[in-house]
């Protein structure tokens, strides 16, 4: 009886040890791998896709829309940058945009224009559509560097770097997210000349 017991035991852990072992040597270039699937090791990781211009990321095997901008930014005389974006919730609950974060940089000469970024919160019903509206507050320095930087130029080309979008209970990070130009008033360039 003994015998018979001692040889179900090892039965019993070779069943349970055989297939953990055999995952192990299949995967023991990537043991981190084994435990958590390629999207989220890539979210963790940084991510290895250049995003700043992707449409959307695939997570957890769901086609994710990233907000996409709507036409050009518009840099205001107030020294204000509004965009526009056009955000569509892929979920089947509803979900609220509370903020985004963004340092908004030239990228002619990686000059931080702007930490002040701000987002219209707003909830979205499943699957719909709705148009977020973002606000840039831009510096003194930012201004100066317009000025003295980009002369006789009537754009600045321009990208956000860290930027995030948080949703409800969802955050989406980005090294970087490319805007393209925004058009310099006259009044910013040569507002100082003419006092």
């Amino acid at each position: 009886m003994n015998k018979l017991k001692l040889f179900l035991t090892i039965i019993s852990v070779l069943i349970a040890v055989t297939p953990i072992t055999t995952q192990i040597i299949i995967h023991r270039d990537n043991i981190v791998g084994l435990i958590l699937p390629p999207t989220i090791s890539d979210i963790l990781a940084g991510g290895t896709d250049d995003l700043s211009t992707a449409d959307s990321v695939n997570f957890a095997g769901m086609n994710f829309s990233l907000p996409v901008i709507v036409g050009d930014p518009v840099l205001f005389q107030n020294n204000t940058v509004k965009l526009t974006y056009i955000f569509t919730n892929p979920l089947d609950g509803k979900i609220t945009v509370t903020s985004m974060n963004a340092e908004l940089v030239c990228t002619d000469h990686s000059f931080t224009l702007s930490k002040d970024i701000f987002v219209d919160p707003i909830t979205l019903e499943p699957k719909q559509t709705v148009n977020l509206n973002v606000t840039c507050v831009l510096s003194a320095k930012a201004i100066e560097h317009i000025k003295t930087q980009h002369q006789g130029e009537n754009s600045i080309n321009t990208e956000f770097k860290n930027f995030s979008v948080e949703l409800t209970d969802i955050k989406i990070t980005m090294p970087h997210r490319k805007l393209g130009s925004i058009q310099i008033p006259l009044t910013i360039l040569y507002i100082n000349h003419f006092r």
